[in-house]
C-alpha cells in the first residue's frame, strides 16, 4: 500500500512540475548577449558579456544557450565551441529561481568589420531531465572592428617619398608667424627662407619651415576591382588597411582627408543586372581630427569586398573633377590596366597624384610613371 501511495505520489509530483514547466519555463527569462566595447581597433580583446535572468521561483537545472558568432574571433576558452564557416557555442547553465548570471569570454578580434549576434537557440529540460524545451530569442548587439593599421616600419618609405612631394607641390603659402622647424635647403627654396645661424651651427644650408597658410586636402581612393581573383580578398583587405594608415597619418599632421571608393556598403543592395548608381558608394568629404578619422574607420569597416565594385574610372573623374588646386590625389589601386594608366599619365605631371600598388611580394608590377609605389602585403 505505502508503495503505491509514493508511486502515486511521484507521478503526481512528475506531472505537476512537468505542466509547470511546459507554461512557465521561458517566463521571466531573459538572456542578453552584448559586447564590452562597440568600436575596436583590429586586434584588440574584447569580452562578450552573457546576462542570464530568472526572474521566477521555477529553477533552471540546464539551461542550453546557443549562438553564432564570427570566426575571426579568437575566444580564450574554446570549450562547448565550433568552428567551421562561423564560431559555433553551446554555453550551460543551472539556474536558480530568482537568480541572475553573468559570464564574460575574452576574445581577440582579427579581422575588420560590422558583426552582430542577432539570435540565440535556448532549450532546457523539467525537474527530472525528461521533456525539452526550446525556443528562439532575439538579440541585438554589434561591434564594429577597425581595419587594421600597418607597422610604420613598412610605412616610412613610402610616407616620406608622399610627404615630400606633398610639401613641395601643396605648401605653396607660407605663414611666415607660424614657425615649424628648419631643413637642409633644397633648390626650390628661396634665399629669404634661409637660416644663417643654423647654417653656419650645421656647416651647410639650413631653411626655416612654416606652417601652411591654407588648409590643404589629400582625396584617397579605393579601387576594390581585383588584378588576380586569387588574391583578391588578402590585397582588398590589405588595400583597405593602407588607407586607414595613411589616412591617420595625414590628419595627425594637420591634413584634411576625403575618401572615394567604387566599393560598397554592407547594407547595400547590388544588382549586377543594373547600372550601379555611384553616388551610392561610400563617401566621406573633407575633414580632420579624431572624430573624422573614426568616421572613416567606420566606413572602412562597413566595405563589403564580396560585392563586384563598379567602374572606378567613373569614381576618378568624379573626385577629380570636383578638385580644388589645394588637393593631393592618392589613389590606392591594385588592378592596374591601359586606361588607368593613361588616366594617370594625364595627372601625374601636375605633381598633385600619386598611385599605391597593393601587392603581393615577388610579383611584379609595371611602375611606368614617376609617383607610384608598390606596397607589399
Amino acid at each position: 500500500m505505502r508503495l503505491l501511495i509514493a508511486v502515486f505520489v511521484v507521478i503526481g509530483v512528475y506531472s505537476l512540475q512537468l505542466k509547470l514547466y511546459r507554461k512557465y519555463w521561458n517566463r521571466g527569462l531573459s538572456i542578453d548577449l552584448s559586447f564590452s566595447k562597440d568600436m575596436v581597433p583590429c586586434g584588440e580583446k574584447v569580452e562578450l558579456v552573457e546576462v542570464i535572468g530568472n526572474d521566477k521561483m521555477l529553477a533552471l537545472p540546464i539551461l542550453n544557450v546557443k549562438f553564432a558568432t564570427s570566426r575571426s574571433f579568437l575566444f580564450d576558452e574554446e570549450i562547448n565551441a565550433n568552428v567551421s564557416d562561423r564560431y559555433y557555442r553551446n554555453d550551460i547553465f543551472s539556474v536558480l529561481g530568482n537568480q541572475r548570471i553573468e559570464r564574460r569570454l575574452k576574445f581577440v578580434t582579427t579581422a575588420r568589420g560590422i558583426f552582430r549576434i542577432k539570435e540565440l537557440q535556448v532549450s532546457t529540460k523539467d525537474l527530472f531531465l525528461k521533456h525539452p524545451f526550446a525556443n528562439i530569442m532575439n538579440n541585438s548587439t554589434e561591434l564594429i572592428v577597425f581595419p587594421k593599421r600597418i607597422p610604420m616600419e613598412q610605412y616610412v618609405k613610402i610616407r616620406n617619398q608622399m610627404m615630400g612631394e606633398y610639401e613641395v607641390n601643396r605648401w605653396d603659402n607660407p605663414d611666415p608667424f607660424a614657425f615649424r622647424g628648419i631643413r637642409p635647403y633644397q633648390t626650390f627654396d628661396g634665399m629669404g627662407s634661409i637660416n644663417w645661424k643654423a647654417t653656419a651651427r650645421f656647416d651647410e644650408l639650413m631653411v626655416n619651415q612654416y606652417c601652411p597658410t591654407t588648409k590643404n586636402e589629400v582625396r584617397i581612393y579605393l579601387n576594390l576591382r581585383p588584378y588576380m581573383k586569387s588574391q583578391a580578398d588578402l590585397l582588398a583587405e590589405h588595400a583597405i588597411s593602407i588607407i586607414s594608415t595613411i589616412a591617420s597619418d595625414f590628419i595627425s599632421l594637420g591634413i584634411n582627408v576625403s575618401f572615394y571608393t567604387n566599393g560598397w556598403d554592407v547594407e547595400a543592395e547590388v544588382n549586377d543586372q543594373e547600372e550601379p548608381d555611384i553616388s551610392k558608394h561610400p563617401l566621406l568629404t573633407a575633414g580632420g581630427g579624431r572624430a573624422h578619422m573614426t568616421a572613416l574607420d567606420i566606413m572602412l569597416s562597413r566595405i563589403d569586398i564580396r560585392k563586384k565594385a563598379s567602374d572606378f574610372m567613373d569614381i576618378l573623374n568624379k573626385g577629380f573633377d570636383k578638385a580644388a588646386d589645394q588637393i593631393t590625389h592618392i589613389i590606392v589601386s591594385t588592378y592596374r590596366d591601359d586606361e588607368l594608366y593613361m588616366f594617370y599619365e594625364q595627372h601625374y605631371n601636375t605633381g598633385s597624384v600619386c598611385w599605391i600598388v597593393p601587392e603581393r611580394e615577388g610579383n611584379e608590377v609595371d611602375l611606368r610613371f614617376p609617383g607610384m609605389y608598390v606596397w607589399n602585403a
